[in-house]
C-alpha cells in the first residue's frame, strides 16, 4: 500500500443544539445504570448496544467495584442481567458466551454467541483478525497555551503530526490515518489516575510511540510488547465552551485487532489526544507539552470525569464478514452497528439524527 504526506483538511465545526431539559449529577458517582438495548437477537446471536456502568462479564472492570448482592450476584454485570432476562439460547434460554469485551466506562455493539457453534466461529475469526470494529471516539483536543509558549494549540493538529496519512482511494476519499505504539501489559500496576509515574501513570498498559513512518505489516510481539495500530478519521469539531477549554474533536477508529485498552491507550499517549472522561490515561501531568514537536503543540488532557462517569469510547460497529451461521447471509454484507449514547447530547451537543450518514 502506497502512503503519502498530504495536507489535511480543514475540520467540519458543529455548532452544538441547545441541551435538552434533562438534569444529570456533576459528581463523578455513577447514576442508576440505562436498560440496555437488543440491537440483534435470534438462535445464533445476541447483540446489544451496552450502557456504561455495566460489565461485559463477571469479574470485569476489577477493584472495589466488583461489588455482589446477598446472592452472589453482581448486578453490574450485563452477562448476569441477559441470563435473568431469559435472553440466552438453549432449552433454559442461558446460554450465552461473550465473543468480546468493553470496557465498563465505555458503550458500543457487544456480541454475544447463544449456542457452541456460534461463539466457536466468531472466536476463530477475532483470533485471524477478520473482525472489523469501528469505534467513535470524542477526544480532548487541547487546551489554551498559558505559558506563553507560542505555536499551534489544537490537539488534533498534534494527532495528525504523529500519524501517517494514508493515500486516497480510486474515488478520491481519504482513507485517513494511521497512529503506531507499542504496548505493553503491566498487569494492573501502576501509578493512580492522577499520579505522575511513568508517560502513562495509572494505565493498565505501558505506551512506547512509533515514527509515523514505521510499518504497517509489523505486528509483532516480543520482550518490549506488541506493535499495534490505530486507523482514524476525523468527523466533526465540537467547540471550546469556555476561553480556557479546548476544542473536542469526533473521531471515528477502526482496528482489527483486539489488544487491551488499544484505542485509550495509543489515542492519549502516543497521539496526544486522550479520549473524554478517560483520567486512566488522559491525566497525566508530565507530557502536557512537546517542546520537540515542530509548532509547539499542546496535547490534550482529561482534568475531570464526564457527569456519568463514562468514557467517551462508544462501539459504533463490529462487521464479521467471514462467519457462516445459518440464516445470517447479510453478515457479508452489513456490520452490526449501535446508535450513540443519549447523553452525548447533553456532554457534547450532538445525538444520534446529527451523525446518521457520517
Amino acid at each position: 500500500q502506497q502512503h503519502q504526506q498530504q495536507e489535511p483538511q480543514r475540520s467540519r465545526i458543529r455548532q452544538p443544539p441547545p441541551p435538552q431539559n434533562r438534569q444529570y449529577s456533576t459528581k463523578s458517582s455513577t447514576p442508576k445504570l440505562e436498560k440496555p438495548e437488543v440491537i440483534f437477537s435470534n438462535n445464533h446471536l445476541l447483540v446489544m448496544n451496552k450502557p456504561p456502568g455495566w460489565k461485559s462479564q463477571p469479574g470485569n472492570g476489577g477493584g472495589k467495584n466488583n461489588m455482589q448482592d446477598s446472592g452472589g450476584h453482581d448486578p453490574k454485570c450485563l452477562l448476569s442481567y441477559l441470563k435473568s432476562q431469559s435472553l440466552g439460547g438453549g432449552s433454559q434460554k442461558d446460554f450465552l458466551t461473550p465473543t468480546h469485551r468493553l470496557d465498563q466506562p465505555c458503550t458500543g455493539v457487544l456480541i454475544f454467541a447463544k449456542n457452541g457453534k456460534a461463539a466457536s466461529r466468531v472466536q476463530v475469526a477475532w483470533s485471524k483478525t477478520r473482525v472489523k470494529k469501528c469505534y467513535w471516539v470524542v477526544v480532548e483536543g487541547g487546551s489554551v497555551d498559558r505559558e506563553g509558549r507560542g505555536g499551534k494549540m489544537d490537539g488534533l493538529e498534534l494527532l495528525r503530526s504523529r500519524s501517517i496519512h494514508l493515500s486516497n482511494d480510486s474515488d478520491g476519499k481519504t482513507n485517513g490515518y494511521r497512529l503506531s505504539a507499542m504496548l505493553k501489559s503491566t498487569g494492573g500496576k501502576g501509578g493512580n489516575a492522577r499520579g505522575n509515574r511513568g508517560n502513562n501513570a495509572g494505565g493498565s498498559v505501558m505506551v512506547k510511540p512509533l515514527s509515523p513512518n514505521h510499518s504497517s505489516g509489523d505486528s509483532a510481539s516480543n520482550k518490549d510488547g506488541r506493535v499495534c495500530h490505530v486507523e482514524w478519521e476525523h468527523l466533526l469539531s465540537f467547540p471550546a465552551k469556555t476561553p480556557t477549554s479546548g476544542t473536542r474533536h469526533l473521531l471515528s477508529v477502526t482496528t482489527d485487532t483486539g489488544a487491551k485498552h488499544q484505542v485509550r491507550a495509543l489515542l492519549a499517549v502516543a497521539g496526544g489526544a486522550p479520549i473524554s472522561g478517560d483520567l486512566r490515561y488522559g491525566n497525566n501531568i508530565n507530557s502536557q507539552y512537546y517542546s520537540n514537536d515542530q509548532g509547539g503543540y499542546r496535547q490534550g488532557r482529561v482534568d475531570r470525569p464526564l457527569p456519568d462517569g463514562s468514557v467517551a469510547l462508544h462501539a459504533r460497529s463490529v462487521f464479521l464478514p467471514t462467519v457462516s451461521l445459518g440464516g445470517m447471509e447479510f453478515l457479508k454484507d452489513k456490520p452490526f452497528e449501535a446508535s450513540i449514547p443519549n447523553r452525548w447530547r447533553d456532554f457534547f451537543g450532538v445525538c444520534e439524527d446529527d451523525v446518521r450518514g457520517l
